[in-house]
């Protein structure tokens, strides 16, 4: 149960920077960004990228520490915002994660939970070198689009 609360809690608090950045349009162009390099040790800013008319802007938070503590494996928060072209947030559908790790094993895929807008979830990169993310959608127009991203830790 406590496992639970602290998830709950960790959750809502990432939610704040999300949604301050889902608020601004999902506009990265005032922050540092350099495909996937850490922003002031906390925040990875991930590149975006267009599919179909859909725009995804990703991002994790680092937040092993915190999850160490508790005796849970995570490292990161991932999330993606999803914006059309008439610059609407796009939060209506289902969206799933596979992460290729460096070692060149592909997880399972997993499901992101929608939160303000958003979709994310708990994720382990506990390698060394380049991840590469394929997030697979289907939102409420029927179209589903595959979107790629990647982040290297060396």
């Amino acid at each position: 149960m406590k496992q639970q609360t602290f998830i709950l809690v960790l959750m809502a608090m990432l939610m704040i920077p999300a949604s301050a950045m889902a608020m601004k349009g999902m506009d990265h162009s005032k922050m540092k960004q350099a495909d996937g390099m850490s922003m002031g040790g906390e925040m990875i800013m991930l590149e975006d990228t267009e599919v179909e008319g859909i725009m995804a802007s990703g991002h994790m938070m680092d937040i092993r520490i915190k999850m160490a503590e508790h005796g849970m494996s995570q490292t990161h928060h991932f999330m993606v915002g999803f914006m059309n072209e008439a610059k609407k947030m796009v939060s209506d559908g289902q969206v799933a994660l596979k992460i290729e790790a460096p070692d060149g094993k592909v997880s399972p895929a997993i499901k992101l939970m929608g939160m303000s807008g958003q979709f994310g979830a708990d994720i382990t990169l506990d390698q060394q070198g380049m991840y590469r993310f394929k997030i697979g959608t289907k939102f409420a127009d029927g179209n589903s689009r595959v979107f790629h991203m990647h982040y290297d830790n060396s």
